[in-house]
């Protein structure tokens, strides 16, 4: 538990950019890549790259991706890949493409709606460390197995009422949904 213990505390210290602080100058697809891993690598838990060329060619091909313009990426191609590299860990790429869309709309903006996914990812993590009336996890109040139920149950939680939210704001009701 020691372990888990030193990556929820490392988690908890864990900060993405801001849109401001994204770079202005328009990237090549390798610089895109070097600087999604800089700002991902702290708490990635998976060996390799954590996106690939094939995955923005794909992300592009798909719409959740603006083309790039003469093969340069901006900060926005940037945020994009951030939060669909966080939100494909949990949903499907339909819901990626249609949240990113609600969020956008919702918040006036990409600028807005990144800074408001990295503010509400950043809160997330740091709720990791935290359960039980803010208790800090330890070997006295958890055992490894406790800990992976209550982690997989809470999101199935959050990915269902995800979906759910998704489904509302695209219009599609209980009667549809089960046709």
């Amino acid at each position: 538990m020691d372990e888990l213990q030193k990556w929820l505390d490392n988690l908890e210290k864990f900060k993405l950019p801001r849109w401001n602080e994204l770079p202005e100058l328009d990237l090549y697809r390798d610089q895109l890549l070097t600087l999604l891993d800089k700002y991902l690598k702290p708490i990635w838990i998976e060996d390799g790259p954590i996106v690939t060329t094939s995955m923005v060619n794909n992300y592009v091909k798909n719409g959740l991706l603006p083309h790039p313009i003469k093969k340069r990426y901006t900060r926005e191609h940037l945020a994009y890949l951030i939060a669909i590299t966080f939100l494909k860990q949990v949903v499907s790429i339909n819901e990626i493409k249609s949240g990113l869309q609600v969020m956008t709309d919702l918040n006036g903006g990409i600028e807005k709606a990144f800074d408001f996914f990295c503010e509400k990812q950043e809160l997330a993590l740091k709720m990791l460390n935290y359960r039980n009336q803010e208790q800090k996890i330890s070997e006295d109040n958890s055992t490894s197995a406790y800990l992976m139920v209550e982690m997989v149950t809470v999101s199935f939680a959050t990915k269902w009422m995800t979906r759910k939210v998704l489904m509302l704001e695209n219009g599609v009701s209980e009667e549809k949904s089960k046709k």
